[in-house]
């Protein structure tokens, strides 16, 4: 791989990792697998260890999911909140264990194995024993203080049992419970709304809800395993914090294994893997950690993970069942993706009728049949999938999948064109069928299902089945249609069939009605996302929206057009360099040449990096910036455009003033003496700088206050300016 190519793919998988950790951390609402994700992240650190030159500070691989939202006020948390690494094999747990063995100089190391719950990770702070906090991970020194959802938990002591130290902070997860889950989704399966994907999401959305008497009536539970701050010191290991629990009285963990030695860790993972299912709480995996504190203070931590615990992954569970048939159903952007009807069976505690078959490149490698007995997962997160199928079982005449003879050539919804393209799939790129007719009643309705979600304008009671009868009846083509449907209109709609009629109503007409007016007011970012243009996703709409002041100036946008224009030097110049490897130059006369014309497109790349490109994050880059001018050109762009200008809805970007900071890059760390940290920071971005959450080089100030840690060490080793907040508001005025 080339440097260029380099430097696009690791913008690209940046761009993926955000995304994705945008809808686990923040939305939950995850779109694959957590080997899928890792799998991309480990790519990503691959290329940065490979091509050093790309490597950023602010890369996904150098820092915590930030699971932080809108609506909450941030708490910092004593001591850092990290996440832990990953790991899918034995190979990898013994690995672990030598790489401790070496930094503490011995081979008898004691550990304990501990199951990894599948919840929504929170810190407590009691004092004096009384619960006076909880707060979300966050990014890990900071989150989201969510003590009065917490306390509705009714499994939760606000008052420690016995003695308790002055200050203590205690890590744990926050989870529904299987029977818990079902009954809401009974619930919404009633009312005619979309049901819950999974009891992690249930809990991490339900957690993060403004009205505490509505997370009341989802009966969270909580688990507590871990320690963070503690004030005096009160054990001295993982065994006797567990004991130190259980004496306060906190729900915890029905058992943990400690262990003396790495062999015995292993088997320790198989016994615990054939009782997690028994588990109130949902468990994808074990926690390994070293046992004695003084040794995981001894080797500590990444920014990112402790080098003393590593999480296990335990393989989906999965079953055998028989493929009866191979349907295909339209997304929103018009991939025809198609489906496998099973015979139900039970996978997880739940009966899975149907699974995902990805895409006819994935049936055909697999080669899949209908007919055949395959093989499902469950993966917690996403759809059950088939994952191979059985050839020596299968019933004689079964033929291979032609996904375009199934269809037809055309697309089964609106019997429009097809044709191939390039997706992203969790393995990398690959091919499957898109129907091309943008108006499809499929593509209209997964558009408006989209568009009302609570990722995008939180158009409450406008889900998938609402928004196919309003499609299906013309009375939504564009997904801003919907702010004309009359409340008459939306009140009588009959959800179910002529037979047995099932009328929407006036109460969730009015639902609809309220949510859609006040969404008229939500920023650029919300409705760029909200309007499935390609390749744009929540973070990269939101970075969009800080560079335009409204859809006018993006149609019409200076910057894309310098991205575009970049990423054709900088093609360019790698094809013309003396030394590509594409076009390699053959006589010495011409590298001469080429070396001449590269020294004249260089200042021209500088150039555009120094003025229009200047802090333009990898979010933006030439697959977005060609998607969002085409899209704003095309037909339907234009049109959706005009609709919004007729609804009287003109969404506003949060482009920063040009100020003092223009161009500085600011780290904050410790207790300032007047300011609160998001009070600085709000300083910062109006003057037009930037905020970042690490220090490097490229780091222009660190603002640092009472009890600074590791990042003001950093500052100092590297040579970067710290400033105080008097010389900070100094500076400001």
């Amino acid at each position: 791989m080339s440097p260029a190519e380099a430097q696009i793919r690791i913008a690209d998988l940046r761009t993926q990792v955000a995304q994705h950790d945008e809808l686990y951390y923040r939305r939950a609402t995850p779109e694959i697998t957590d080997f899928g994700y890792d799998t991309l992240k480990r790519e990503l650190a691959g290329l940065e260890a490979q091509f050093p030159l790309f490597a950023s500070a602010d890369s996904p691989t150098q820092r915590v999911g930030d699971d932080r939202v809108q609506g909450f006020v941030e708490i910092a948390h004593r001591q850092k909140m990290l996440s832990l690494d990953n790991t899918y094999n034995e190979a990898e747990v013994r690995a672990f264990h030598t790489r401790l063995a070496k930094l503490l100089e011995s081979d008898d190391l004691r550990y304990t194995v501990e199951p990894k719950i599948d919840g929504l990770a929170v810190s407590l702070t009691y004092e004096e024993g009384k619960l006076v906090r909880a707060v979300t991970r966050g990014k890990g020194d900071r989150g989201d203080d969510v003590t009065a959802n917490v306390r509705t938990i009714r499994s939760l002591p606000h008052t420690l049992h016995g003695a308790a130290p002055r200050v203590v902070e205690i890590r744990g997860e926050i989870y529904l419970t299987a029977a818990e889950f079902e009954r809401i989704n009974a619930e919404r399966a009633a009312a005619g709304e979309d049901l819950y994907a999974n009891p992690r999401n249930l809990a991490a959305g339900t957690i993060k809800q403004l009205d505490t008497a509505e997370v009341a009536k989802r009966k969270l539970e909580i688990v507590l395993y871990s320690l963070g701050y503690c004030e005096p010191a009160v054990v001295a290991s993982q065994t006797e914090l567990h004991e130190k629990l259980r004496a306060w009285r906190l729900p915890v963990v029905e058992k943990i294994w400690p262990v003396r030695g790495i062999d015995a860790a292993w088997a320790a993972i198989g016994e615990l893997d054939a009782l997690r299912r028994s588990f109130a709480y949902g468990t994808d995996g074990a926690v390994v950690k070293l046992d004695a504190m003084a040794q995981q203070r001894e080797v500590g931590a990444t920014d990112k993970a402790p080098r003393w615990a590593i999480a296990y992954k335990y393989k989906p569970d999965t079953a055998r069942t028989r493929l009866r048939a191979i349907t295909i159903q339209v997304g929103k952007t018009g991939i025809l993706s198609p489906v496998a009807e099973l015979d139900p069976v039970v996978l997880a505690g739940s009966t899975v009728r149907r699974a995902t078959l990805h895409n006819e490149d994935e049936i055909r490698r697999k080669d899949i049949r209908v007919g055949d007995l395959v093989e499902i997962e469950k993966a917690g997160e996403v759809i059950p999938a088939v994952l191979k199928s059985f050839p020596e079982e299968r019933l004689a005449g079964a033929a291979e999948f032609d996904l375009s003879a199934a269809v037809g050539g055309k697309c089964p919804v609106c019997v429009g064109k097809i044709a191939r393209v390039e997706v992203d799939t969790e393995s990398g790129v690959g091919a499957a069928w898109k129907c091309q007719n943008y108006d499809c009643r499929a593509q209209r309705a997964g558009r408006l299902t989209f568009f009302c979600s609570r990722r995008a304008l939180a158009i409450d009671g406008a889900g998938e089945i609402v928004a196919a009868k309003l499609v299906e009846l013309d009375l939504v083509r564009d997904p801003p249609d919907i702010f004309d449907v009359a409340l008459e209109t939306l009140a009588t709609l009959n959800l179910g069939t002529t037979e047995e009629p099932r009328t929407f109503g006036e109460k969730n007409a009015t639902k609809i009605v309220a949510a859609r007016e006040a969404a008229r007011a939500l920023p650029l970012e919300k409705w760029l996302y909200a309007l499935s243009v390609p390749d744009v996703g929540e973070s990269t709409a939101r970075e969009l929206a800080k560079r335009h002041r409204s859809f006018a100036e993006l149609a019409d946008s200076t910057l894309l057009r310098a991205v575009l224009k970049k990423a054709e030097l900088v093609e360019r110049r790698e094809l013309e360099a003396p030394a590509s490897r594409k076009n390699p130059a053959k006589t010495d006369e011409e590298k001469v040449r080429r070396k001449e014309l590269c020294a004249q497109l260089d200042p021209e790349i500088a150039a555009l990096d120094a003025g229009p490109l200047a802090g333009v994050p990898s979010e933006i880059g030439p697959a977005v910036a060609a998607s969002a001018r085409e899209f704003f050109a095309s037909e339907h762009g234009r049109r959706l455009l005009v609709k919004l200008r007729a609804l009287g809805i003109d969404p506003q970007g949060t482009v920063a003033a040009a100020g003092v900071f223009t161009g500085k890059t600011f780290v904050l760390t410790g207790t300032l003496p007047t300011l609160k940290r998001e009070d600085a920071e709000q300083k910062i971005l109006a003057a037009g700088g930037k905020v970042s959450g690490s220090v490097s080089k490229k780091t222009s100030y660190v603002l640092a206050g009472a009890d600074a840690g590791s990042k003001l060490e950093k500052a100092q080793a590297i040579g970067v300016p710290v400033i105080n907040e008097a010389e900070f508001l100094k500076m400001l005025s």
